[in-house]
């Protein structure tokens, strides 16, 4: 049985630097759930890339580099703040790549961590409508229908319906269905994906926090509170990986939409359980 380590985080919106914000942290992989550009951005002239949201996401790859030696892999999905990755996703990617990451845009990943070892992931940037922002999912079954049932983590920009996804300290016997800001979408794949484990997302900053559903582990990993002040520290937790069990089987289609990606062995940190 193997293990895997993960530091996960969301929403630092340039605000706060990567290698302050993960300074002593190592592990397997490190994940960003979107919303780590800042900078003017306009949904009415989405054509148009202000100078100041191109520096902040060069600013965010040059981060993101300085840290690639702390972590195995590094998973990037974008928020509906993350305009340049909507816009020139191919670019992103190819940019990702060379700071030492994967950009996951409605795509998955194999984590193939030794000989037999592999776990799935999945990239959902988009969210339901929120202001005018990017990645809208005015119609999110669009996105979520697409999740394939093989995969075993989702990264997610956004919450699913009622878990972690309301703005201020709303107590539970108070909240009203309004105050849900999740996708109800989003929350009914989760309970249709069977090899499912963990769930991790942001967006709503001030619901950071972790929940247990039916045997899933959600994760709301928000860096940021409502102000945008750095007040949350990253997410990190265990999964740990069943190497004995049946690997899936995919139609040419669905292998298609993975990227597989290679762990090297560095420093122990894939332990193997007898």
């Amino acid at each position: 049985m193997a293990e895997l380590t993960i530091t996960a985080i969301s929403d630092t919106h340039g605000q706060v630097a990567l290698p302050d914000l993960l300074r002593g942290y190592e592990s397997d992989i490190l994940i960003h759930c979107g919303d780590f550009t800042a900078g003017r951005t306009d949904r009415l002239t989405n054509s148009v890339i202000y100078d100041s949201h191109r520096r902040s996401w060069r600013n965010f790859l040059w981060e993101l580099a300085s840290v690639r030696d702390q972590f195995r892999a590094i998973i990037v999905v974008p928020g509906n703040h993350d305009q340049i990755c909507e816009h020139m996703p191919m670019n992103c990617q190819s940019e990702i790549v060379k700071a030492g990451g994967h950009l996951l845009i409605n795509s998955g990943a194999t984590i193939i961590a030794g000989n037999r070892s592999r776990i799935r992931f999945w990239g959902l940037p988009h969210t339901p409508p929120f202001g005018t922002w990017f990645f809208q999912g005015y119609d999110m079954s669009v996105y979520t229908d697409n999740i394939p049932t093989t995969i075993e983590v989702l990264v997610s920009h956004g919450p699913p319906y009622s878990i972690m996804d309301t703005v201020g300290p709303v107590l539970p016997q108070n909240v009203r269905p309004a105050d849900y800001l999740g996708s109800k979408d989003l929350y009914g794949r989760c309970q249709n994906l069977p090899r499912l484990k963990v769930v991790f997302f942001g967006h709503i900053h001030s619901s950071h926090g972790e929940d247990r559903r039916l045997g899933v582990d959600y994760f709301n990993c928000s860096i940021l509170d409502e102000g945008y002040e750095w007040k949350f520290d990253p997410v990190t937790t265990t999964i740990r990986i069943d190497d004995r069990q049946e690997q899936p089987l995919d139609d040419d289609k669905t292998r298609k939409m993975f990227k597989a990606i290679q762990l090297v062995r560095m420093s122990g940190k894939l332990t193997d359980n007898k």
